[in-house]
């Protein structure tokens, strides 16, 4: 006959395994993605498609924010509904619990033919949001492209518009509030480039 401190012993020490293991396992499915895993761009869309919005087409991994922690950055175009514009949303997410810290919409932007990326300016200690329209825009003879950076620490949208039109000087729009040298001179370099004798304009540009 066993004893009564084997009978108690026989009892907790597999109860005392079964929580063990039981939290070993929590702990492992709620650790944060590696480094590795977060800066690979596809698995990070398909992380996101799975555990946040399906519709996500765009994810980027970066510090995004001045308090130096390293964030999510989700993009989707939206389709004109009874609820949505057509645009662009890009969302700030934690890397843990993937809650929404912030977001800005871009109005009649595409991700078609266009380009987002992580973007680095030497003055900022963290990391802007870029986007660029690309060819979405463009045609055979002309047509505009749009660029954004998009600081969250500072909520702040820069807008860059370049116009190409037949028989006339390429012209270039840079929003009022890109008046941080570095900004600006960010937005004309990327379209000298291309087009060395663009004109600067004051006033956003209309196609007619």
């Amino acid at each position: 006959m066993l004893s009564l401190s084997k009978k108690i012993n026989a009892f907790f020490i597999p109860l005392f395994l079964l929580v063990v293991i039981g939290c070993g396992s929590d702990s492992k499915n709620s650790s944060s993605p590696s480094e590795d895993f977060l800066n690979d761009h596809q698995k990070l869309l398909a992380h996101l498609k799975k555990a946040y919005d399906p519709d996500t087409e765009v994810a980027l991994y970066g510090r995004f924010d001045a308090d130096s922690t390293k964030k999510i950055i989700a993009v989707k175009e939206t389709k004109p509904s009874k609820t949505d514009k057509w645009g662009m949303k890009i969302q700030l997410l934690s890397v843990d619990s993937l809650k929404k810290k912030s977001e800005v919409f871009l109005p009649e932007m595409s991700i078609t033919e266009s380009m987002c990326a992580v973007q680095k300016l030497s003055s900022y200690p963290y990391d802007l949001f870029y986007y660029n329209s690309g060819s979405f825009y463009l045609g055979s003879s002309g047509g505009e492209v749009f660029v954004y950076l998009i600081d969250f620490s500072k909520q702040a949208t820069y807008y860059a518009h370049l116009v190409i039109e037949p028989e006339k000087s390429v012209r270039l729009f840079i929003s009022k509030n890109s008046n941080e040298k570095e900004v600006s001179d960010f937005f004309l370099n990327l379209f000298k480039r291309d087009y060395p004798d663009l004109v600067v304009s004051l006033k956003d540009i209309s196609i007619e």
